[in-house]
């Protein structure tokens, strides 16, 4: 179901235009939209000439002449190959281990077919296990292992097995672990009051030594409460805060050097400081997203967005309680600012674009899974102040930005001083599956 609303400002210089659209799973109201669609022998000739008897003429006494008959050709017996193995036996975990059976033979130069498997040892998944020679890698162990292998080759008819036995050791590392990435990062400024502290490393910690004490946060010296967790996948510590931080507030954040990697080799302290946001109200937004699309522009924006959700309101004949904060999505950005763009460059005004696509279209193709969404537009607004506060005005544009269904927005701006209205907003609403 599609909802379009008009809401006509004069002014002295310009008719300011303003449309919602949504789409909801069971209302018209604000303009929602919902998908509810779901998305396993050998032949042996023995010939023997018949000897051949002349028959003297009477009277004749020359004797008769013979021709011997040659022996038969002896039985060929096939001989049994030799399988036989040669590769170092001692591997460290890590190295590329090579069991070479190329030496094998067969006495009656048959060609010979291999074939090898793994007697002993946690599984290694060979592969390419026909081929006279077998590589692998030597699996990560914490003590020395033996694992055993078997060769078994055959000329078709007969067949012999060797059998090599390969220990491996643990890997000697003398590298301390290596940080790759932080957020926040050093001196950062801006950032969310409700961040995460994230630290990730180039190779794996040993987690017996991971705690609450091994990443800590504070300010002015004083620890901020907080939980330590460790991602064994991503080689990622993080520290997430029990409260909300204060805005406008530098913090401290301390890499304790307790921690090691898997090796023992210690991970070197390490302390940088941040500062949070003074005046902007971004919701649960990670500081990867601000970090990655939000200008200046857009945390005014959701801010606004925001502090409008925070406090409860009638949009229209409509009560809306104080709904969740949003948190900004880099997509539905993305999705607005295309919007905006073609709205401004080819001057005109609507939820539906030149190439017929509505907002859950446009919000698809930018790879943003919806489960619901709305659209708010509006033209001829200077700033993002008087734009809010026009939708605010508006009972479908207000349902909308005070929809609790909502848990994202990206919002967008375009000018052309060409077109009819030179500014263009979008606001795009959405939640995800």
């Amino acid at each position: 179901m599609q909802i379009k609303n008009m809401l006509l400002i004069k002014n002295k210089t310009l008719v300011v235009i303003v449309i919602a659209l949504g789409i909801t799973l069971s209302a018209c109201g604000g303009g929602s939209s919902s998908d509810t669609s779901s998305t396993n022998s050998t032949e042996q000739n023995n010939t023997q000439d018949q000897a051949e008897q002349d028959t003297p003429a009477a009277g004749d006494e020359t004797p008769p002449e013979t021709e011997e008959t040659a022996p038969p050709d002896p039985v060929q017996t096939n001989q049994r190959p030799t399988a036989r193995v040669t590769a170092s036996q001692l591997a460290t975990s890590g190295e590329t281990v090579t069991l070479d059976g190329s030496g094998s033979s067969d006495p009656d130069g048959d060609t010979l077919n291999f074939i090898w498997r793994q007697t002993q040892g946690s599984s290694i998944g060979l592969v390419n296990v026909a081929s006279p020679t077998l590589s692998f890698i030597a699996p990560s162990v914490e003590q020395a292992t033996t694992y055993s292998f078997l060769l078994q080759v055959n000329d078709g008819e007969l067949s012999d097995s060797a059998a090599i036995s390969i220990t491996v050791t643990p890997m000697v590392d003398s590298t301390p672990p290596t940080i790759v990435a932080r957020v926040p990062q050093p001196s950062a400024t801006d950032v969310s009051v409700t961040t995460s502290i994230r630290v990730d490393f180039d190779e794996p910690l040993l987690e017996s030594l991971i705690n609450n004490q091994s990443l800590q946060l504070s300010v002015d010296s004083s620890p901020v409460s907080a939980s330590v967790s460790y991602d064994d996948q991503n080689n990622r510590l993080s520290l997430t805060p029990d409260a909300a931080l204060t805005a406008a507030t530098t913090y401290t954040v301390t890499l304790a050097g307790n921690l090691q990697d898997l090796a023992g080799n210690p991970v070197a302290s390490v302390n940088w400081n941040f500062t949070t946001g003074s005046q902007y109200n971004l919701g649960e937004t990670p500081q990867s997203t601000i970090d990655l699309c939000m200008s200046t522009s857009d945390k005014a924006m959701l801010s606004l967005i925001n502090d409008a959700r925070a406090v409860a309101r009638s949009c229209g004949t409509t009560n809306y309680p104080a709904a969740p904060s949003l948190a900004w999505h880099c997509s539905l950005e993305q999705a607005a600012q295309g919007h905006s763009t073609s709205m401004a460059d080819n001057n005109f005004f609507s939820h539906t674009g030149l190439d017929d696509s509505d907002p859950g279209d446009r919000i698809t193709a930018t790879g943003y899974i919806w489960r619901t969404y709305g659209e708010n537009i509006a033209a001829g607004y200077p700033d993002e102040e008087s734009t809010v506060s026009a939708l605010l005005d508006s009972p479908g544009h207000c349902a909308n930005i005070m929809n609790p269904g909502f848990s994202e927005v990206g919002t967008a701006v375009a000018e052309n001083s060409a077109s009819t209205y030179v500014i263009y907003w979008t606001q795009n609403f959405a939640d995800r599956f």
